[in-house]
């Protein structure tokens, strides 16, 4: 392993080389490496999504390509995804499927996910959860500054930033709301200053006071930090308020950066997995209430913190209905395992004709 003074002395030579390279190649060279980030990147996506959906069709032979959920596939509790596979005859297993939570939402000439579309007359409604694992997290964390902000309707990242930069939220830009909001997900998951100020191209100092003003700002989360360390470190493991436990042994490790991790992974664990939890039962609430009331509507997918519903149009306002009452008061949640939030849930919800082209509607309450 190189120590510090060989690290320093290969930087001063990098320094070095770069000086004595006109600005004319030093662009030209930048231009050449994005090109070629590109190039990976598309042929990605192309031989991902355009080939791998166009065999999976050959192997269908239907139309439809299929994918596989895991309910066990991650620690976290979240499901996992990968595209569906059969036997062809006697032979070896064929694709029939792609990843459903990878379909990239960015667009190349077209966005690959207008491809995934609701039959002829149906609607293709996409239900998410808005920042499902920060209000988790104020509820954990019994944090009253975001328990306030999310119960009087406050969008967070503007109140953070406001409460960070020491500004009226009407005088908060969108760079600063944008800040704000990394460092709310950054600190959740145990990230460190050189991370932001990686991101951010600002010295690590500057990113070091942002992080602690956040942290000022809401002062129960530094405190709901050190408490899940000491619970971690007392009984190798961390639980969450449905019950799941990780262990983590390696919160013993001498190796500090191991201890980190583990203390990492522990405190996503408290957070993550419960948002995840929430989704589970929304999702069978969902699926109950569309039965009992006959409709021919299906849930075909989840991704992330969203539901994916295919339906009549005739349906459509019945289901957006259920979707809303279900997501938002969590119902199959407050009933089987006796857990209400401090906070409330909200959603949004996008109606079109594929997974790409929703339009977001709009509600007054």
């Amino acid at each position: 392993m190189k120590n510090k003074q060989d690290k320093d002395m290969e930087l001063q030579i990098a320094r070095s080389v770069i000086g004595t390279i006109s600005n004319e190649k030093l662009i030209a060279a930048k231009n050449f490496f994005e090109s070629l980030s590109d190039h990976k990147r598309i042929t990605k996506l192309f031989n991902t999504y355009i080939v791998g959906v166009e065999q999976s069709l050959v192997n269908t032979g239907n139309g439809k390509i299929y994918c596989v959920y895991n309910i066990d596939g991650a620690v976290t509790g979240r499901l996992s995804n990968s595209g569906a596979t059969r036997k062809k005859g006697k032979g070896e297993d064929v694709k029939i499927g792609v990843s459903f939570h990878t379909l990239p939402r960015e667009q190349i000439d077209f966005n690959i996910r207008n491809y995934v579309v609701a039959p002829d007359g149906w609607d293709f409604i996409t239900a998410d959860e808005k920042a499902m694992e920060l209000r988790v997290l104020a509820d954990v964390a019994n944090e009253g500054n975001m328990i306030k902000a999310f119960n009087e309707g406050i969008d967070l990242h503007t109140y953070s930033a406001s409460m960070t930069f020491n500004k009226d939220p009407n005088d908060v830009t969108k760079e600063e709301r944008q800040i704000a909001k990394e460092v709310s997900f950054l600190t959740v998951y145990g990230g460190k200053a050189f991370t932001l100020a990686n991101k951010r191209n600002i010295p690590e100092a500057q990113a070091e006071k942002i992080i602690n003003s956040w942290m000022d700002a809401f002062p129960r989360v530094r405190i709901y930090m050190d408490t899940i360390r000491d619970y971690i470190t007392q009984f190798k493991y961390a639980k969450t308020l449905f019950g799941r436990y990780r262990h983590l042994p390696n919160i013993d490790s001498p190796n500090r950066r191991i201890r980190e991790e583990a203390f990492r992974q522990g405190l996503n664990f408290t957070i993550q997995s419960p948002a995840s939890d929430i989704l589970l039962c929304c999702l069978i609430g969902v699926h109950d209430k569309m039965a009992a009331q006959g409709l021919r509507a299906k849930i075909i997918a989840t991704v992330h913190d969203s539901i994916c519903v295919i339906s009549p149009k005739n349906e459509t306002q019945r289901v957006i209905s259920i979707l809303r009452d279900e997501m938002r008061n969590y119902n199959y949640m407050r009933n089987n395992f006796n857990i209400k939030l401090k906070v409330p849930l909200d959603i949004d919800i996008k109606v079109g004709t594929s997974f790409g082209n929703g339009e977001e509607l709009k509600f007054t309450s």
